[in-house]
């Protein structure tokens, strides 16, 4: 079978793009696709969030999420997306929060499948553990990882820590976008308990990870991060927020902290609510979600979208 990515860019470590590169790395290996250089020699197209082309060919299509955000123009934003996702032959969720919300946007898919990312378990157990001894000692370590935005409530994670963990824990934050506002009210602790990293490439983070007792994402709205698949395979305490699908992450152990309810409407994403950390559930399990589940999946839908076309 032969597929055309759109709307793919292989060198970008945003979600999509590296769980896709992921996704259809393992799938040429396995000798089950190979990338097609055009539309004339494609079979099928794989489309992430919003296709550029006219739909030609059987079209999957990966959504991430959409828009809702009141500060944006959500309705010319969702546009495109919204018609690749009318067109498409088949789609895929991340969540069920992610099959929902878009359901209740754009309408019921006649052809929509949930399926939780899944973590490259592989490449994972060729990742040594990060040795920070010499620079901690024997502190407990505390990590947390994104591309920082006012919704993903890095000054919530941080709060938590410092009201949760042991005084002598320390907190390691990854990524970019980090600001000065993140860590107003907690400038007395910075390298002392809060350190800042930076950007890490992925071998650094599952090396951070397996390190790490607990995974702070206390998100809002958050549809199925990839770092949460990451960290939870690695072993860590997973604390996220009941708003969104990063509660549907399979984990070791798992913190849900309340989060408010939401109808879907759109919303002032930026602004946030704080957390009540008293209100919380914990949950356990011993499934890890795995690429190679996942896309045995994908490789289903993008079969049975082929075989439909042909048949039509």
């Amino acid at each position: 079978m032969k597929v055309l990515p759109t709307n793919f860019n292989p060198s970008s470590d945003s979600g999509p793009n590296s769980f896709s590169r992921g996704l259809l790395g393992h799938l040429i290996s396995e000798n089950k696709i190979d990338i097609a250089k055009n539309i004339e020699e494609a079979d099928v197209e794989f489309c992430l969030i919003e296709s550029p082309i006219q739909k030609i060919l059987p079209r999957i299509t990966r959504l991430d999420g959409i828009y809702f955000n009141t500060s944006q123009n959500y309705e010319s934003l969702n546009q495109n997306i919204k018609r690749t996702y009318l067109e498409s032959d088949s789609v895929v969720f991340q969540s069920s929060f992610n099959k929902n919300l878009i359901s209740s946007w754009f309408g019921p898919h006649k052809n929509g499948h949930v399926v939780i990312n899944g973590a490259n378990t592989d490449l994972i157990s060729e990742v040594k553990k990060a040795d920070m001894s010499e620079t901690f000692g024997e502190r407990e370590i505390w990590s947390c990882a994104s591309s920082w935005r006012p919704h993903k409530r890095l000054s919530e994670n941080i709060r938590y820590f410092i009201e949760k963990s042991d005084p002598e824990a320390i907190l390691l934050i990854a990524g970019k976008g980090v600001s000065k506002n993140d860590f107003l009210g907690f400038e007395s602790l910075i390298n002392k308990r809060i350190f800042y990293l930076g950007h890490l490439s992925w071998e650094s983070l599952i090396s951070l990870y397996k390190t790490s007792t607990n995974f702070l994402h206390l998100s809002f709205l958050d549809h199925c991060p990839n770092v949460v698949v990451d960290a939870a395979a690695c072993g860590c305490t997973i604390i996220c927020a009941s708003s969104g699908g990063t509660k549907e992450i399979s984990s070791r152990q798992k913190i849900i902290v309340e989060d408010i309810e939401w109808d879907y409407s759109p919303l002032d994403l930026y602004n946030p609510p704080k957390l009540d950390f008293e209100s919380y559930q914990v949950q356990s399990s011993n499934i890890v979600y795995n690429l190679y589940e996942a896309s045995k999946e994908y490789y289903k839908i993008m079969e049975k979208s082929v075989e439909k076309s042909k048949i039509v």
